[in-house]
């Protein structure tokens, strides 16, 4: 057992149908594998023995096209990132289509004294592009204070707090309120880590810090009324998220840009 795991996060691919098709100007599956090469770079340097992360979050909006030949390339294109390799849908994905995939539907994943806690928040959908937590999503998190760990993550595709941008502040988690009513009463969550934003962000919520990481697919920038590409060169660059669980519950943890 690992004093440190080493989890990776990649989310919001926004796969085509045809690899070879672009998406608001740009080629998302050329980006993934630009994201792919870094990210196995970078383990390779940071790793003392193999070059694999413990675990692969692939954080939904994995598809643009919800395919099933979609989702077969991005777990083979991913399959040498991670030992261990989880997903959850985004409000583009079809949550059926990756249910077909055995053994990618552990919703809870013990390592150590660590718990990843993997939530489906495409419930409710409003056709705009947020989506909700279901009852029995909810339920489960009123049940993780069982859990034989001393340590909690969160892990969700739609943000659950505001971050100051019109447009995307409508379409984030739908019952964002249920939510927190359920993570407050614990005391082992550590963080919450979602996508969905394709922006960068590190938030605090009533103590307990959150995650966004950057899409693969095109990026948006920050505090606008309507969508709007970014247009900084650094910040328009496809991202991926490396972090580190320490034992004693603290996380460290960094956004590495790829060139495209």
């Amino acid at each position: 057992m690992n004093s440190v795991i080493e989890v990776l996060q990649i989310t919001d691919c926004h796969l085509l149908a045809d690899p070879e098709e672009n998406l608001k100007g740009h080629n998302p599956e050329r980006r993934l594998e630009a994201v792919i090469a870094g990210a196995r770079n970078k383990l390779q340097q940071q790793r003392k023995s193999g070059a694999k992360a413990d675990h692969l979050l692939l954080t939904g909006d994995l598809a643009q096209q919800a395919q099933l030949s979609v989702y077969q390339r991005i777990l083979k294109k991913t399959a040498e990132l991670a030992t261990n390799t989880h997903w959850i849908p985004g409000n583009h994905d079809n949550s059926a289509l990756m249910a077909e995939f055995v053994g990618m539907d552990n919703k809870v994943v013990i390592d150590g004294n660590w718990a990843i806690v993997l939530l489906d928040s495409t419930a409710n959908p409003d056709g705009r592009g947020s989506g909700s937590l279901s009852d029995q999503e909810l339920a489960l998190i009123s049940t993780l204070s069982d859990l034989s760990v001393e340590h909690i993550l969160l892990v969700l595709h739609h943000p659950p707090v505001e971050v100051g941008s019109v447009w995307q502040d409508q379409i984030k988690l739908g019952n964002a309120q249920q939510f927190w009513q359920r993570v407050n009463k614990l005391d082992k969550v550590r963080a919450v880590l979602f996508g969905h934003l394709h922006q960068e962000h590190q938030l605090q919520h009533r103590g307990t810090v959150l995650y966004c990481s950057p899409a693969t697919a095109p990026q948006f920038k920050k505090s606008q009324l309507t969508p709007i590409l970014e247009d900084d060169t650094k910040l328009a660059a496809p991202g991926y998220r490396l972090l580190q669980l320490e034992a004693d519950g603290s996380i460290k943890t960094k956004v590495y840009r790829v060139d495209c």
